[in-house]
């Protein structure tokens, strides 16, 4: 049965072994903790509105290993920064826009914010998953017989 975006928790395991270089984080956790960060990863990548990814039994070979680096990361990103990040989130849910001490200072816009570290989210943009794609223009019904790529600067 597959785990996240891995066949199983010693596929995972052989990621951080034989692909990355800190894994600190992931060490420290038991086999129990490893498989919930796993699925925890998985959930928050599968579910996220920036993003339109398959199912474990739907990927092809080629999406899964962008899936899999994916899961990976986004679950060593959450073994170490999750707890700091609920608390965080937290204090934002509470309308703390300051916090004294360590003089943070929390962007009230973005309590909603999911947030996704930039390697993970190049990956899945990279292999054509993200679905936010800023401004663009097509074309739709005109009076004119250009199409949008006609430069029309030059009179």
């Amino acid at each position: 049965m597959p785990l996240g975006y891995f066949a199983d928790l010693d596929a995972a395991k052989a990621y951080f072994t034989d692909e990355r270089l800190e894994t600190s984080a992931w060490d420290d956790l038991e086999d129990i903790y490893k498989t919930k960060a796993i699925v925890n990863a998985y959930n928050r990548l599968y579910y996220h509105p920036d993003y339109a990814l398959p199912a474990y039994v739907e990927a092809t070979a080629a999406e899964l290993v962008y899936l899999t680096k994916a899961n990976a990361e986004m679950a060593y990103y959450m073994c170490q920064h999750l707890a700091d990040e609920d608390r965080r989130k937290g204090l934002q849910s509470q309308g703390v826009t300051t916090a004294g001490i360590v003089k943070e200072v929390y962007d009230k816009n973005m309590l909603n914010e999911i947030p996704i570290p930039p390697f993970v989210d190049a990956l899945l943009d990279d292999a054509g998953f993200k679905t936010l794609s800023g401004f663009g223009i097509i074309d739709i019904d005109r009076d004119e017989d250009e199409s949008v790529s006609t430069k029309i600067d030059e009179f």
